[in-house]
Order: C-alpha cells, then sequence, then structure tokens
C-alpha cells in the first residue's frame, strides 16, 4: 500500500526541497501552506489530515527578530497549532515528522548538544518551538522531532543569501566570530527527512551537517568561494543590536541520527560550495 504524506510548509525554504526530493521519489505527497491552507486553523488542519499516514511538519513562524514583538502569533503557529496536529495524529495514529531548532537551547554548553541535554531557550522563537516540542510529546507517540540549525536553501532568507546581498551593497562588512554551528543545507535535510518517511524511527534527533564553524568563518568560506573582493571583519555578538538573543554555541552531536542514515553525512563545506554553484 502506498502511504499518504500530508506536507505542511510546503513553500518554505525546507518544505519547497522536501516536496521536490518526495516528488523525484514517486512518493504520494501533498502539499499545504498559506494562503491557501493555515495550520493554526484546527479545521483545515483536521480536514487535511483526514485520509493520510504521515505528516510532515515544516510549517513555522521563523522571524527571530520579528517574534520578540510577535510572541502571540510565534506561539499560536509554534505551539498551539502542533498541540493540535498531535491531538489530531494520535487520534488517527499518523506518523509526524516534526522540525524543530538549535534555539531550544542557550548556547552555554562547551560541547556539542545531545537530544538528551536541557532545554532552555533565550528567545521567544527558541521558546514558541520548545513549548511545540513539548505538546507534540505530551499529546502523541507516534513521531519524531528532528532539530536542525544553520539552515539554507534556494527558497527563503537565510545567512548566506543575507551576506552576499550584503555584499552586493558595501565591500566592507562585520560578521560574529562568537557564534558557532554548522551551515546546513536544506537540500541535504530533505534527504534525511525522505529516510526518515521510509524508517519512521521515533524521538528527537538532531541533524546538521558535519564539522562546525564560526558565522564569520563561514562568510569568510562564501565569498572566497565567490572570488568576492570584501573586507571581512571579525567582531562580537554585543556589538550588534538585535531584538532576540541569539546562542553562541548551536553546535550539534549527530552520532544518535547518524547512526540509522544509509550515508555518512557531508562535512559542512561541500553542500555550501554546491549551493554557491547555483547562485
Amino acid at each position: 500500500m502506498d502511504e499518504k504524506i500530508v506536507l505542511l510548509g510546503a513553500k518554505g525554504m525546507l518544505g519547497s526541497d522536501v516536496y521536490d526530493l518526495c516528488t523525484q521519489n514517486n512518493l504520494d505527497i501533498t502539499p499545504y501552506d498559506l494562503p491557501e491552507f493555515d495550520i493554526t486553523d484546527q479545521a483545515q488542519l483536521e480536514k487535511v489530515l483526514e485520509n493520510t499516514n504521515i505528516v510532515i511538519n515544516c510549517a513555522a513562524y521563523t522571524d527571530v527578530e520579528k517574534a520578540e514583538t510577535q510572541s502571540e502569533l510565534a506561539f499560536k503557529v509554534n505551539a498551539e497549532a502542533v498541540a493540535n496536529l498531535a491531538q489530531i495524529a494520535n487520534n488517527k495514529n499518523i506518523y509526524v515528522i516534526h522540525i524543530s531548532t538549535d534555539f531550544v537551547f542557550d548556547g552555554k554548553k562547551e560541547l556539542p548538544y545531545l537530544e538528551t541535554d536541557q532545554t532552555n531557550a533565550i528567545n521567544t522563537y527558541g521558546k514558541s518551538k520548545l513549548a511545540g516540542e513539548e505538546s507534540l510529546t505530551e499529546n502523541h507517540n507516534y513521531f519524531s522531532i528532528i532539530r536542525v540549525q544553520w539552515t539554507y536553501g534556494k527558497n527563503g532568507n537565510n545567512f548566506i543569501t543575507k551576506i552576499i546581498s550584503l555584499s552586493q551593497q558595501r565591500n566592507n562588512l562585520k560578521v560574529v566570530d562568537d557564534q558557532f554551528g554548522s551551515p546546513t543545507s536544506t537540500k541535504e535535510a530533505a534527504k534525511i527527512i525522505c529516510e526518515f518517511v521510509a524508517k519512521k524511527p521515533k524521538g528527537i534527533f538532531h541533524y546538521t551537517s558535519a564539522g562546525f564553524a564560526s558565522r564569520y568563518d563561514t562568510a569568510k568560506f562564501v565569498f572566497e568561494k565567490l572570488r568576492k573582493d570584501i573586507k571581512l571583519s571579525p567582531c562580537k555578538s554585543n556589538e550588534f543590536k538585535t531584538a532576540a538573543a541569539r546562542p553562541a554555541n548551536s553546535r550539534f552531536c549527530c552520532d544518535k541520527i547518524q547512526s540509522l542514515l544509509d550515508k555518512p553525512i557531508k562535512v559542512w563545506q561541500k553542500p555550501l560550495e554546491r549551493f554557491l554553484e547555483t547562485l
């Protein structure tokens, strides 16, 4: 029997790559997103989940800065809607793949984060995503949560496209060198999600590209590969006034997810280089 998959947040950066890959693999997947579909509308949510075996939830409120002033909306999308999704999925025994974030942690740990580490979100976006995770784990038992970080892809705003855009306006850039993580391709993350569709593991998993870098190292790599003559200066996070605090350490230990996967996780430089070639 072919399994029916519902994809929520199908037009987003990760969702669009998940949809492309699933259709390439001839999976029976139906995409939903704004403006036709609103995950916060419970009646709509119940309707799209009527006849399905698997739901992939890439829908999220992701504007980290605006979330500080739009906390009600952030919680509505990232927490309340996920609680509704969990209850419906639990009633119908639907397998849920839910995408979460490194922002559930405060970034104070010295080592890479394990799935079992204590969460402690330091901004509204992170708190809303954490509340969503908790709603899912409390209301359902047939799910996986995949926490990702520093994602970039062709459909959406991300650090990589932002710094390239800034470099077209000026040739002096300051980038923070005290935030560490792993630039992660949504194309690579989509492959992982497709494996989860097939294998249906349960629990919380961390996924990033292998290796890590500072934001400054990442920017340096991007401009070297693009052969752009940009004067890049390192600076500290406290030199930038932002509405939302960011975790300094976003590094993940991915041993748990790696043990399930068919292939080794690629080091961050390779997928990023391929992405830059498409721009």
